[in-house]
């Protein structure tokens, strides 16, 4: 399996590894509030500059060449001038391919932030002197988040993206600096939206490309040995940082509410945790618990999967006879076609969709004769990126993340925390989704999930086999939803920072670059503008997304699963609170 990252299409907007909304391709501001973009107040590139910077090796044995690493640190809320300067010493330092040989002039250095993630900031830097006739590779430049110590392992990501490359799965990587690197670059791929995801061809492809991780990664002695799949090593990890930002916010502010974030006191939302946890891994067989660890991305969300632009879904499609559809369409695919025809493509009565109560039928016949039968001819069609969460974990877990972000719209303008809890797929649509990833290169079992069948197991047919596995995954999915949600409401409480507003901070005359100290001049005569009357800027909105919004929707759909399962009380909730709690489907199947 080759999983590739490359172009995020300018026109998508999409998330990238992280929680990604609206992001900015080499866009532009006017506001006084945007730090200016200005000239000649910093040194040129000098080779003593150069050689300040401490450069190191890290070895990757998939790559023939060990990767340049430094601890400088990148600053990429610096005015756009220094920010290029800053690029162009590191790139030389590092000596990136094709890259640090040439002439760099910052006139010629485009930056194109192609997504706006939260984790990360992640730009396309291309460099184009057509005077000259020069033209370069374009590289791809990932920049990590405030607050990333807190979240993510970069020890063992880079154990992670060691593995990966062995596996010809990922990019290459070009150079590593303190807070990012460089990778290579790939044309031809576009993120996914909100709306492809849900069409049903694609979305048996993310599944069988799921499979693929989870059973062809092998996973280390250690984690096999581990007592908790690493979502919950990160959950208990993440309680004790929030327990700490609960002292800071009392001590500043003694009128501060922990029911105004949690729904209810932090020590009761830790119980909560607890009593769930236990009553989860209850469900399977404690003897033989890591027998289910897989390795799982962890962030399957809409803006980690890249679709090249020559996919044509047609050409995968079978027929009723088992054949290959004839395709009278054109091989490139139309990817704004496929968006807005998603949400209808999988035609289902409301009887259908709403089936499956406990103890019903897997699908109906209507539904299955619905669903389309596909090929995984074009699956490298589709790329996975960004694995700074992944790590052993349960088959489930990967899937109903995946669900989960189904809810979510991190392009829309006015409320990209808010989770659409209506938009959750149907039980057809997740039955299409595990079908494909239960029936492509099966494994039994998918897991230990105890069951009630009173039957002998090895006497069931082929089809009753994969039957009994869908809806056991099936159930599975519901049960470790909360997992989900809490994780990721943890995740937005610790990106959000202490949970009161400590005033306007302001901004330094001097700032710290590669290169030494800028002064940085603010006036608006000063300003250096485009052609349009526009300063060029490399921030973007995300930089504003609220967190803890984000996190108090998740928290709601914990509480409607939760109360649903008898985990927890409505008496225990205020009457504004109750009102907030999402609701969504957790009948299981009779397995």
């Amino acid at each position: 399996m080759e999983i590739t990252p490359s172009n995020i299409h300018q026109s998508t907007r999409s998330r990238s590894r992280s929680r990604t909304r609206n992001s900015t391709a080499n866009s532009r501001s006017t506001s006084s509030s945007r730090r200016p973009s200005l000239g000649p107040h910093r040194r040129s590139l000098s080779s003593s500059s150069l050689n300040k910077l401490v450069v190191k090796s890290t070895q990757i044995e998939s790559q023939e060449k060990a990767i340049p690493t430094t601890t400088a640190t990148l600053d990429n809320s610096l005015p756009i001038d220094f920010f290029k300067q800053d690029l162009i010493t590191l790139i030389k330092a590092l000596k990136i391919s094709k890259w640090h040989k040439q002439p760099l002039e910052k006139l010629y250095l485009s930056i194109n932030r192609i997504s706006g993630a939260l984790t990360n900031s992640i730009y396309k830097l291309e460099y184009k002197d057509h005077s000259n006739g020069l033209v370069l590779p374009a590289l791809l430049l990932r920049v990590y988040g405030k607050n990333v110590d807190s979240i993510i392992d970069r020890e063992s990501e880079l154990k992670t993206l060691i593995k990966l490359s062995q596996k010809k799965i990922g990019p290459r990587l070009l150079g590593i600096f303190a807070n990012g690197r460089f990778e290579q670059f790939l044309e031809g791929y576009i993120t996914l939206n909100k709306d492809q995801i849900r069409d049903e061809v694609i979305s048996q492809m993310i599944g069988r490309r799921m499979k693929e991780l989870h059973y062809k990664i092998s996973l280390e002695p250690e984690e096999l040995e581990s007592d908790l799949p690493m979502s919950w090593k990160w959950i208990h990890k993440w309680l004790d940082l929030l327990e700490e930002q609960l002292l800071e916010a009392k001590t500043i502010d003694p009128n501060f509410n922990e029911e105004d974030v949690f729904f209810m006191p932090f020590a009761k939302f830790v119980d909560l945790i607890e009593t769930y946890r236990e009553w989860l891994f209850d469900k399977y067989d404690r003897r033989n618990f890591a027998d289910n660890y897989r390795f799982c991305h962890n962030d399957t969300q809409y803006g980690n999967l890249l679709l090249h632009e020559s996919f044509n879904p047609n050409e995968i499609v079978l027929d009723r006879s088992g054949s290959e559809s004839q395709s009278k369409t054109n091989s490139r695919a139309d990817l704004t076609e496929l968006s807005s025809a998603a949400s209808s493509s999988t035609k289902l009565s409301a009887a259908a969709s709403n089936a499956a109560p406990s103890g019903a039928t897997l699908v109906t016949s209507a539904s299955l004769t619905d669903l389309k039968s596909t090929t995984n001819k074009k699956d490298t069609s589709l790329a996975v990126i960004d694995f700074e969460y992944s790590g052993c974990s349960f088959a489930a877990l990967d899937l109903v993340n995946h669900f989960s972000e189904w809810m979510a719209n991190y392009h829309d303008p006015e409320r990209s925390y808010y989770i659409e809890e209506q938009n959750y797929p149907n039980k057809i649509q997740q039955i299409n989704f595990i079908k494909s990833y239960i029936e492509y290169d099966f494994q039994f079992p998918s897991s230990n999930l105890k069951i009630s069948h009173s039957g002998d197991i090895s006497r069931l047919s082929a089809t009753d086999l994969i039957e009994l596995e869908i809806k056991k995954l099936y159930n599975e999915c519901i049960l470790w939803r909360s997992t989900v949600q809490f994780f990721w409401a943890l995740w937005g409480l610790i990106q959000n920072g202490p949970f009161v507003n400590k005033g306007n901070v302001p901004a330094s005359q001097e700032e710290v670059g590669i290169d030494g100290k800028y002064s940085i001049t603010t006036e608006l005569e000063n300003l250096q503008v485009d052609d349009d009357g526009h300063v060029e800027d490399i921030t973007s909105s995300d930089d504003e997304f609220e967190y803890l919004k984000y996190s108090q929707q998740k928290i709601a759909l914990i509480l409607g699963d939760l109360i649903q399962f008898g985990l927890f009380s409505k008496s225990d909730l205020s009457e504004e609170n109750l009102a907030k709690v999402k609701w969504l489907d957790v009948n299981l199947f009779d397995v």
